[in-house]
């Protein structure tokens, strides 16, 4: 039994191994990206197709994200009620879909294709955007391609924190010391 779980990991480290190296060899030249914008413009050109990112409350459709091929261009569309970093891994996500060569799409239910086109009947859009489901393979591809994108895009400068309100410098002091943040910084209101 242990040996065979054993095996198996070994199995699944292999193929992880393998995938990466698939997906590093799909990145190559994506290496001069500063931001997400430009990973969008950077495959839109290896593709020959502009890649518009949109930004749309999704939460209706329970999906973070979704890829459009159309005729002429590719739409991105994420959730535009998250982080920006959690955006940007939706895009990249998507955009890694696009460089696997993947289907475009979600199978879209009536909830989702109002919310995308909602002057326009939901079977219809269905008719026009119906696609398969993503296997778990491609997705896992698509994760992993994700990740390795962001690591080519520079870390944007942090932006600049508001300082905690003097009354919270105690409790955030306490709460660095707990995490092992190193010495307590002393937290100065403004």
């Amino acid at each position: 039994m242990a040996s065979t779980r054993r095996r198996e990991r070994h199995e699944q480290a292999h193929r992880l191994a393998g995938l990466r190296r698939t997906c590093e060899e799909l990145l190559h030249g994506l290496d001069d990206a500063d931001d997400v914008q430009a990973l969008c413009a950077h495959v839109g050109r290896r593709r020959g197709r502009t890649i518009r990112p949109l930004a749309m409350d999704l939460r209706a459709t329970g999906l973070h994200g979704l890829w459009i091929a159309t005729d002429t261009e590719d739409f991105v569309v994420y959730e535009a009620r998250t982080s920006r970093p959690h955006q940007e891994h939706i895009i990249a996500h998507e955009l890694a879909h696009i460089l696997c060569g993947h289907h475009s799409g979600e199978r879209l239910d009536d909830s989702m294709a109002r919310v995308l086109f909602p002057s326009l009947d939901p079977g219809t859009v269905r008719g026009v955007l119906g696609r398969c489901g993503y296997q778990e393979g491609a997705e896992q591809e698509a994760e992993t391609m994700a990740t390795l994108l962001l690591t080519r895009v520079r870390a944007a400068p942090a932006e600049p924190v508001a300082p905690a309100p003097a009354e919270a410098a105690d409790t955030l002091a306490r709460i660095e010391l707990a995490l092992g943040a190193g010495t307590p910084q002393r937290h100065h209101g403004s």
